[in-house]
Parts: structure tokens; C-alpha cells; sequence
């Protein structure tokens, strides 16, 4: 069909608007081909032929109110261009969606993996130190450490426990305290992160 036929196009037109299948699928016939290879330009095969049908069955839907200031050329055309930019469009938005969901789940295993699985693999590793840390302490020395550190034993109990003076405990925490701060020095950054 020629665009510059302007007479037939306003016959065309008009019998459209009045239901005339056979103008219509004139019209399908005429325009489908070159429509589709120009939707290729914007998106991909199948699009480009749904794209197509779609412009096509809203002139049919709508063929009633259908109006066209231009050519039927430029009409068709320009709705073509019109759907294929539409759909590119909502593709982006949806790429942009599932790139969100993907960053938003990478970051929710992040965080997960830090704050489930380093967490605990830290804590047993720090565990692991002070008890190292413990066993080197002097006998009486860790046995008071222990009972007051570990187990929450108040230093009047342990003295009279271990038969020692509350003197005598004070000490021996005292020196205990300071051989675990030397020993555990590299893993204070650690029982910081732990303490938040």
C-alpha cells in the first residue's frame, strides 16, 4: 500500500472504523512485513512480532476511535516505534528490578554468612585462645581465674574454697588479668566485635 495514496488510505480508514474485516486484514497484510522488520531494529524477533500484533488488535479493539492526523504510514509507524521504546522501557525497569533483588540477596548472604557463620568461627577461634591463654597460667593462679571469670564465683567463696586469704585471690587475679591481656593482645580488635 502507498502512503501518498491519501484517498485510499481515508476509504481504508473509514471502513476500519466501520468493521470492515476485510479493509482490516488489507491493512495486516499490507504492514505486517515491513512493521516487523522495522520492530527488529528496536528488540528482538519474538518481541518484535508480538509488538506487531499488539499494535495491530488495539486498532482493531479501538477501531471505532480510531483517529489519524498523519499519513496511515506514519501512524503505524510511530506506534510501532512507540511500543517497541514502552517495552524497552519496563525491561529496564525490570532488569533494574532483578539487579536490586540480586544485590539485596547478595548482601542479606553477606551479611548472613558474616554475622552467622565468621561470627561463631571467630568465637570459637577467640575461645580457643583464651583457653590456650588459661593453661598457661600458674596452677593456683588459673584456678582462681577460672572460678571467678568462668564460673562467677565471688572472691569470698574462692578463698575459702581454695583455703587461701581474699588477699592471696585479689593477687592471683591480678596476675592472671595481666598474663591474659599479653597473650590475648593480637585478638582485642576481636573481643571488641564480639562485645557490640
Amino acid at each position: 500500500m502507498s502512503a501518498t495514496c491519501t484517498i485510499d488510505e481515508q476509504l481504508l480508514i473509514k471502513q476500519i472504523k466501520d468493521g470492515h474485516q476485510p479493509s482490516f486484514r488489507l491493512l495486516f497484510d499490507s504492514y505486517y512485513r515491513i512493521l516487523h522488520a522495522y520492530a527488529l531494529k528496536f528488540v528482538d524477533p519474538d518481541r518484535a512480532n508480538d509488538v506487531v500484533q499488539d499494535l495491530f488488535s488495539n486498532i482493531w479493539e479501538r477501531r471505532s476511535d480510531l483517529v489519524i492526523k498523519t499519513s496511515l504510514h506514519n501512524y503505524l509507524f510511530t506506534g510501532i516505534r512507540n511500543n517497541c521504546l514502552q517495552l524497552l522501557e519496563k525491561q529496564k525497569v525490570r532488569t533494574r528490578y532483578h539487579q536490586d533483588k540480586e544485590n539485596q540477596l547478595a548482601l542479606d548472604e553477606l551479611n548472613y554468612f558474616h554475622s552467622e557463620t565468621s561470627q561463631s568461627l571467630l568465637e570459637v577461634e577467640l575461645q580457643n585462645k583464651i583457653e590456650e591463654a588459661i593453661s598457661k597460667l600458674p596452677e593456683q593462679c588459673q584456678k582462681v581465674f577460672r572460678l571467678s571469670r568462668i564460673k562467677q564465683v565471688r572472691n569470698a567463696e574462692i578463698a575459702e574454697q581454695l583455703q587461701i586469704s581474699p588477699k592471696t585471690v585479689e593477687k592471683h587475679l591480678s596476675k592472671a588479668l595481666k598474663i591474659m591481656r599479653e597473650e590475648l593482645k593480637d585478638y582485642l580488635p576481636f573481643l571488641l566485635l564480639l562485645l557490640k
